[in-house]
């Protein structure tokens, strides 16, 4: 089987020649890497430095790719969301109601796509790529600098104008991303009691979340990941409109023969990815071993619940492709 024909397969919950695993990192500590684009947020660039981008992200990507082949390569989307120079941060609630529209095909979203493009034509066709699009509420928080939900108190009407714009953003750039991508793996931050009561992630933020996958649906490959460690509102998303849904299993209240059950979907996950870095390979295959007991090889994907850090040692890496490439029907 090919990588693609695997992840497929997978979704189908039909069998695979063998466990078809992923794992991600971010590269925004690369020494290549942009100062400039280090923040979450940031106004627009020098045209310079754009193109470092582009060029380092899509040459990091493919060769993260090269070095230990995942069926399903989750691209990280490192580039920070755009604001103006008129407006860096929202200071106040009455901002929100100045966050501009963003084209998905300009400024930073546009140089992620050139990117993506340029990635696509470095892989094989056989490898599915999927692009990772942070939701709502995650950039919300991080150009409010934390002040979101304070904010919402103050005037809701106000920053639910503002909300509505970036959401709209993201559905524009996302819908651009599937013209090169097999899908979406959309990071859905808020559902979790470590963010949010959940009467406010499902007043507030669940109808957003779930308008942009429903504005994506057609794409094959789409990943919800909830977001979330401890408590996470997970029974909101009973038969997800996603085809793979992802969790830190190891690190909530819900596992993953109890994530297969409520969703319904291929499940991706199995692996701590807080504590993996410390493991030595005999823990690695430990942890894929207890997995694979709790909902075996059907319509299940081996990878971390969550990025790993970007310093692990390779060797932990290849010993979960090592697991993965046992599993053999």
């Amino acid at each position: 089987m090919t990588p693609r024909e695997r992840i497929q397969a997978a979704i189908a919950r039909e069998p695979t020649d063998r466990l078809p695993f992923s794992f991600w990192y971010h590269f925004r500590t690369e020494p290549w890497f942009p100062p400039q684009l280090h923040p979450d947020y940031h106004p627009p660039v020098h045209e310079q430095v754009i193109k470092t981008y582009i060029e380092g992200m899509s040459h990091a990507e493919y060769e993260f790719w090269f070095r230990y082949r995942p069926d399903l390569l989750k691209v990280m989307h490192d580039i920070p969301y755009e604001m103006t120079p008129e407006l860096p941060r929202l200071k106040q609630p009455a901002d929100w109601r100045r966050l501009p529209t963003l084209e998905p095909y300009q400024g930073h979203f546009g140089a992620h796509l050139q990117m993506l493009q340029r990635l696509r034509a470095l892989l094989p066709p056989e490898v599915p790529i999927i692009e990772t699009v942070f939701n709502t509420f995650y950039y919300g928080v991080r150009i409010s600098d934390g002040q979101l939900l304070h904010h919402l108190e103050q005037d809701a009407e106000a920053v639910q104008a503002g909300l509505q714009t970036i959401h709209q953003n993201l559905v524009a750039y996302a819908q651009a991303a599937l013209g090169i991508c097999d899908g979406i793996y959309y990071a859905v931050s808020g559902a979790s009691l470590d963010a949010m009561p959940r009467e406010l992630y499902e007043r507030y933020f669940l109808p957003l979340d779930r308008a942009l996958l429903n504005a994506v649906s057609h794409a094959p490959m789409n990943v919800l990941h909830l977001h979330g460690y401890g408590e996470i509102y997970a029974d909101l998303w009973e038969e997800p409109p996603a085809a793979i849904v992802c969790w830190s299993d190891r690190a909530c209240t819900l596992n993953l023969a109890q994530g297969r059950q409520l969703f319904r979907r291929c499940v991706m996950g199995g692996l701590n990815e807080l504590e993996l870095a410390r493991y030595r390979r005999e823990q690695v295959f430990q942890q894929a071993h207890e997995a694979l007991d709790q909902v075996g090889r059907i319509g299940f994907i081996l990878a971390p619940g969550c990025a790993l850090p970007t310093d692990i040692d390779p060797t932990l890496l290849l010993a979960i492709r090592e697991f993965a490439e046992g599993q053999r029907a």
